[in-house]
């Protein structure tokens, strides 16, 4: 029912999708952004993360994926002669429009048992690839139910569900949507902007729809498709629906949850009060959600063929997800923008956070959309940029491209009312219903995905007070638009389509910070849209300077460029690296010039492009003054799985935002230019790296591994060459991390992290040579510094602390053993007295500068304390006191040091790990010195477990225990003699000398052991006693000093 006759054979025409076949092979399309987006092996990505479960059935589904469109009989049969036996695989029926009519590029396989069936596949010539199926439930529906707006009574009218269960799905769909404070929101609103807010009147007569609609413009011949949630048959508020399809798993094609009709409606609806853009649209409505709001690969895949198959000029995709390397899906998105299908798609609903774009909105060829209110500010739900693609080496893209209203718009219900609803699911059929009308106009011969967008983001009006990374290229302006669709002249152009990084705060963050001599270099990514083909290529691209960029005949600044090899669909990037020259090292003012290149089509036609550029230079900044943030290690979400840092929080299991000083950690990036500091990024390893240049070196939650030349370098750069270091650390504990794991039930194999938090292996490797070291105890309190409370959330506490550093201590619970004592957190500490030496600071939480995951205030006060001891050599004493400087090395009787996740694969996501990876700057590094050549001695036999000091306190080895003293005489009186004697020996700093006490259980002897082998200190004698040498005298004690500790 509801489907299109099929009038003749319809096939793709190749060259159309690729161009020139032979040279644009759809293998190659997976290299994008500055490095390769996909791992080459194609059986790599169907290993399993873990070990199958062996009480599940080890069955998966396999998508197959073909070089060529063909009839599915015609690709089974191919396997068929190259595999043979069928036993262990099976063609997986696909009950839908597009597998039973049209010819089709991928295969479901079921496999019982793919040890022998994958590698004879991935040697046929046929065949491109291989993904496993994949239920996309990381896809959400990007709307919010408006709180401020009554559901509409007629929303439930011929519904095929109860009220109950629509209303529970509705809040389903909500929980993408962050809470979004809509009083504070609604509160600034001027007077006429709260009329409009509240009125029943249509979003389309406030963006000058109705002008068009005057001219005789209204979508007529246009066909949109709406993946969503579907549509019922015969909707009063629809007058050109023209097909109903399901992709599901349900027989239905009736909207159960309302996503859908809303969406729709926003496109093309009819009804006076919640009217579309293009009512003569003819609407294609796919549904590719079930009732649970889930979905599968192979339904989007099959879906988007279908469109293709059918002519569709407009698709828009309401939904996203984290995962922009789940390949299939992302090809597929560029494929049908090559066949000339103009995609749009919400951002995402993970506003105000930074660094969550969500895919495929956050692709090149597609119009990303981000919300605003109807007074003219981003919405706080809103996703902001930038693209995390890029990362670690090169510096993401612009995006959302565009902005539109997303806040308390009206749109279509179910039964045929109206109803508000916000978010940038709202947002993009906005935008999509403004595409169709611009289709209708614009000349058919020139009508592409990069028009489209360019036309788009060129007629935009930058939203006030809202940098780049929250807008693109500002508040959509649908007649201004129109006005470049009627005189179109097909160019190429560029997203900015300017470099002024001196326009503030529009250009944030390249407006905040000057560029000087010997600083990491200023990086910029330019999307590259090419309306003139499918397929192009960039040439000869330069930075042409005027009169002001010269100091003579010496330039001031330079500029390197990397590129597409292919603008492919209609599309690429060019990401240029700008320097300052030996020649600007004294400049102060503005450089002004052009970026230009030329875009060349498939056909040979030609497009100079001209970017104007101007930048801001200054002298270099004291040495004390510049901070190098480490990108290079830090490690996230899709390219594997690397959890959240901040374990309280339980919707976002995943660690994917970046870590980047420009996307979580803005705040800090913000803060710490306010206080005069100069923050430059480096996305190589360590060796490439000149220390001399810099006060401090920033370690933030690194997930990665680390080379030894690189840890070598780093001890010779903070013990010879005056670096101090900053460490600041998450958790990592292998048993919380087995409960983090999860069954995928598409794959049926576990997933399991690669790493906690941090990857703190890793980093004790940095911190051993300074005497350092991070526990694997997950600690949760607050610290209370200079009247602010600020959240200790999922930290970790020292293991390892060398003589002469100062440590504070908090009172916190272990969520691993739930014990609740003074941990220590924070530690400082100098390396040396000669001018040569660096110094060390290590905090174990980084979560209260993390914008995305923080629930509390900054942590300034701590990070200022922080720099200012490492870069000026200034102890800040009402945080770090002289009562916390260690007599002796410290040693923790609590807990352990961390250790790897075995069975994970952790070298198929690391830069460090692995067969043929080097540092980048091997040949500058080969020479320095073994990290242990320049540690000072150390005696292990004075790393003596002890108790850390209570919050702002002493240490138990300082010679202020007169608390301690007390403490011993109040246990005595209650009778606990052995308790007055530990703690008066610490409260008088002498040395613990115990009787003889065996160990009463084999776990105590075995901490005791592994506490022994750590710090090479005494040995347990033939009746278990442990003997701790210290001194020249002999002590014994065990373990049973937590329990005085712990009860006192």
């Amino acid at each position: 029912e509801g489907l299109l006759r099929l009038q003749k054979d319809v096939f793709i025409n190749s060259f159309f999708m690729f161009g020139d076949f032979e040279g644009y092979q759809k293998h190659r399309f997976g290299k994008r952004g500055v490095r390769e987006m996909y791992k080459e092996n194609p059986l790599e990505i169907l290993s399993s993360k873990v070990d199958p479960d062996p009480n599940v059935a080890n069955e998966t589904e396999i998508l197959v994926f073909f070089n060529s469109y063909q009839n599915i009989s015609q690709h089974v049969n191919s396997i068929y002669q190259v595999v043979g036996d069928c036993e262990n695989w099976w063609n997986v029926a696909r009950e839908n429009p597009a597998a039973s009519r049209f010819p089709t590029d991928f295969l479901v396989l079921g496999v019982s048992s793919s040890d022998d069936l994958l590698p004879k596949l991935s040697e046929h010539p046929s065949i491109r690839s291989f993904s496993k199926q994949r239920q996309i439930d990381s896809r959400n529906l990007f709307s919010m139910e408006d709180e401020t707006d009554q559901v509409d009574p007629e929303l439930e009218t011929d519904s095929p569900i109860e009220a109950g269960d629509d209303s529970e799905s509705l809040k389903k769909f909500n929980i993408m949507g962050v809470d979004e404070d809509s009083a504070a929101e609604e509160e600034h609103l001027s007077h006429t902007r709260h009329i409009l807010a509240n009125s029943l009147t249509s979003i389309t007569k406030f963006t000058g729809a109705d002008v068009l609609w005057k001219k005789g413009h209204t979508g007529q011949g246009i066909k949109v498709a709406v993946f969503d949630t579907g549509m019922r048959k015969g909707h009063q508020s629809f007058r050109n629906v023209k097909e109903r399809t399901d992709w599901t798993d349900e027989n239905t094609l009736d909207d159960q949850i309302g996503h859908g009709t809303f969406v729709a409606g926003l496109i093309a609806g009819t009804h006076s009060q919640c009217s579309g853009f293009a009512p003569d649209a003819e609407v294609y409505a796919f549904r590719v959600f079930n009732r649970k709001q889930a979905s599968f690969t192979s339904w989007f895949l099959d879906a988007f063929n279908y469109a293709m198959q059918i002519g569709i000029d407009v698709l828009n995709l309401s939904i996203g997800g984290p995962d922009f390397l789940d390949k299939p899906f992302v090809e597929k998105v560029w494929e049908m923008s090559a066949n000339g299908i103009i995609v749009v798609s919400a951002i995402g609903n993970d506003g105000p956070r930074y660094g969550t774009l969500n895919n495929p909105a956050d692709q090149l060829d597609v119009i990303g959309v981000g919300g605003i209110t109807y007074e003219d500010t981003v919405a706080s739900f809103s996703s902001r940029g930038m693209t995390t693609w890029e990362l670690p080496s090169g510096y993401g893209r612009v995006k959302p491209d565009i902005v539109a209203f997303g806040k308390g718009i009206r749109g279509s219900t179910i039964g045929g009312g109206c109803r508000s609803l916000s978010g940038t699911s709202v947002a993009s059929p906005v935008v999509a219903g403004m595409v169709t009308l611009l289709a209708e106009i614009a000349d058919k011969r020139l009508l592409n995905p990069a028009m489209m967008k360019q036309v788009l983001a060129h007629s935009a009006t930058p939203v006030a007070n809202s940098h780049i990374f929250e807008q693109g290229m500002g508040k959509v302006d649908l007649l201004e638009a129109a006005k470049l669709v009627e005189n179109y002249i097909p160019h190429a152009s560029t997203i900015p389509e300017s470099l002024d990084l001196t326009r503030c705060p529009y250009m944030w963050p390249y407006c905040t910070q000057p560029a000087y001599y010997s600083s990491m270099p200023v990086q910029v990514n330019l999307t590259v849209l090419n309306p003139l083909s499918v397929s192009g290529t960039i040439e000869d691209p330069k930075l042409v300077l005027h009169a002001d960029g010269y100091a003579g005949e010496k330039p001031l600044i330079e500029a390197k460029f990397t590129y597409s090899e292919n603008l492919w669909p209609w599309s690429g990037f060019l990401a240029l690296s700008i320097s300052v020259t030996k020649a600007g090292i004294s400049m102060t003012g503005v450089v002004s010039g052009r970026v230009v290149f030329t875009v060349v089509s498939d056909r040979g036609e030609k497009s100079i492009v001209t970017v104007p550029l101007r930048i801001n230079l200054i002298p270099p900044p004291p040495r004390e003054k510049r901070l190098l943030w480490d990108q290079f290690h830090s490690l996230r979400y899709p390219s594997g799985y690397f959890p959240r840092d901040n374990l309280a929080i339980k919707n976002d299991i995943l660690d994917w935002n970046g870590d980047h000083i420009h996307t979580n950690f803005k705040g800090v990036y913000d803060h710490l230019r306010a206080r005069g500091y100069f923050v430059e990024t480096i996305g190589t390893d360590w060796s490439c790296v000149d220390s001399m240049k810099y006060g401090a070196l920033i370690l933030v939650d690194p997930e990665e591994a680390y080379f030894d030349t690189e840890i070598d370098k780093i001890v010779n750069d903070v013990y010879v060459r005056g670096l101090s270091l900053l460490v600041i650390a998450e958790w990592q504990n292998v048993g919380t991390m087995k409960k983090l794991k999860f069954l995928d039930q598409n794959t049926q194999s576990w997933w399991l992290p690669q790493t906690g938090g941090s990857n703190l292996p890793q980093l004790n490797r940095v911190l051993e040579p300074f005497q350092m070291a991070l526990s694997d105890r997950i600690l949760d309190g607050t610290i209370r510094i200079k009247d602010q409370v600020i959240n200790y959330e999922s930290g970790t506490s020292v293991y390892k602390f060398p003589k002469g550093g100062r440590l504070y201590s908090i009172l916190a619970k272990d969520a691993v053993s739930g014990s609740k004592r003074y941990f220590p957190v924070m530690g400082i500490h100098r390396t040396g007295t000669d001018v040569g030496n660096g110094r060390v600071a290590i905090y174990g939480d980084s979560n209260c500068l993390d914008g995305n995951h923080r629930r509390g205030p900054q942590c300034n006060v701590i990070l200022d304390a922080l720099l200012e001891f490492l870069c000026n050599n200034r102890t800040d004493e009402t945080i770090f006191p002289p009562s916390l400087e260690l007599k002796s090395s410290y040693l923790s009787d609590f807990g352990d040091l961390p250790v790897e996740m075995q069975g994970v694969h952790f070298s198929r996501y690391s830069n460090v790990v692995g067969d043929g990876k080097a540092p980048q700057c091997l040949n500058e590094v080969s020479d320095l010195p073994n990290a242990t050549s320049l540690i000072p001695p150390v005696n292990n036999s004075d790393f003596l477990p002890h108790l850390p000091a209570p919050q702002g306190g002493f240490h138990p080895n300082s010679q202020q225990g007169l608390p301690y003293l007390a403490l011993g005489f109040i246990l005595t009186a209650c009778g606990v003699g052995m308790y007055l004697r530990f703690c008066g020996a610490i409260a008088l700093n002498k040395s613990i000398s115990w009787d003889r006490i065996k160990l009463t259980s084999a776990e105590s002897r075995t901490q005791l052991q592994e506490a022994q082998s750590k710090s090479q200190v005494g040995s347990p004698d033939a009746n278990g006693t442990h003997k701790w040498s210290r001194h020249g005298k002999l002590h014994k004690r065990t373990n049973g000093h937590n329990i005085a500790h712990d009860n006192a």
